[in-house]
């Protein structure tokens, strides 16, 4: 389908504005020429891909933001919580352990197993693919209405979880377990306790996923246990008992999984909920509810 001029101009001057981001902040890898590839194609092939972009672009901003962090270490700009978040977690949640206060993370470092080795690793799979997925399945199968909501609670999602990260920038309970409650700038992200997993898949699934961590002192809210409450917030809208019965299982499992693999704290998981919830109001509320519901619509018909 012949691209009009103004449509070519856009993707021109996106482009540049693109990669001359990633080129001066970040770096141009190949995954970022890769992207481009798909995405240009799906613009200018023809009207019906090009919808489909459009429908993407939520997604696109949300991994290019995650992205950018790497040139924006939160710790450059507040201080980094170590102990004093150790220490709230404790006395909120802390368990009795052979006579001793302890976190939950270190009663399940005493308390491994295979079972729980696999729920963890398996509900953390889920964490970007499963509301990407959701949110395909719902724009494929016409329910375009439900789409936009799900893309932005997601989108939303995150982005008030970097924000977040900026004004309080916490370390994750394996952090405490490498270098104790001092601060090291420099400490690589590491897959903890879902290294299990790996060893019984035999595959370094997450060693590599955490090997390329834009941020380690991003542990509150723990988005990863925000994510599946995406799709279960979604999912009522779809009034499908066994859809909805899923997405919590997987929420269960993925806020098991975050505390047992030492990623999060308790805290960091309810911030999580938390924060789902608050982009969900946003969404339902604020966006749908007032005149932004206008632009949603004239979304709805672009895509």
């Amino acid at each position: 389908m012949t691209t009009t001029k103004k449509q070519f101009a856009s993707a021109i001057i996106v482009s540049i504005v693109y990669f001359s981001w990633m080129y001066f902040k970040i770096e141009v890898r190949p995954d970022h020429l890769i992207s481009y590839a798909f995405f240009a194609t799906l613009y200018f092939y023809n009207e019906r891909t090009r919808k489909f972009f459009f429908a993407m672009c939520p997604f696109i901003i949300y991994i290019t933001v995650y992205d950018s962090m790497r040139a924006f270490p939160n710790y450059m700009y507040n201080t980094i919580h170590i102990e004093d978040l150790y220490l709230l977690e404790k006395q909120y949640f802390g368990v009795f352990f052979n006579g001793h206060l302890v976190t939950l993370n270190e009663f399940f470092a005493n308390h491994q197993h295979a079972v729980f080795d696999v729920i963890s690793g398996v509900s953390y799979i889920t964490w970007v693919p499963m509301p990407l997925g959701f949110a395909m399945y719902l724009y494929f199968t016409g329910k375009k209405n439900i789409y936009i909501n799900m893309a932005f609670l997601f989108v939303l999602t995150n982005l008030i979880g970097f924000l977040v990260y900026y004004f309080y920038p916490a370390a994750p309970p394996w952090y405490v377990d490498v270098c104790g409650f001092k601060f090291y700038p420099d400490t690589a992200c590491i897959a903890a306790r879902l290294g299990n997993f790996d060893a019984l898949v035999g595959w370094p699934l997450f060693k590599t996923f955490y090997s390329g961590n834009a941020n380690v002192f991003a542990a509150v809210p723990s988005l990863h246990a925000a994510n599946p409450v995406t799709c279960l917030l979604a999912s009522f809208q779809l009034k499908n008992r066994i859809l909805t019965a899923v997405f919590l299982l997987v929420t269960c499992g993925m806020w098991f999984g975050a505390v047992y693999g030492n990623h999060h704290y308790l805290i960091d998981v309810l911030a999580g909920g938390m924060t789902a919830l608050a982009a969900f109001f946003v969404v339902r509320v604020l966006l749908r509810k007032t005149e932004m519901n206008k632009y949603l619509l004239k979304y709805e018909k672009l895509i």
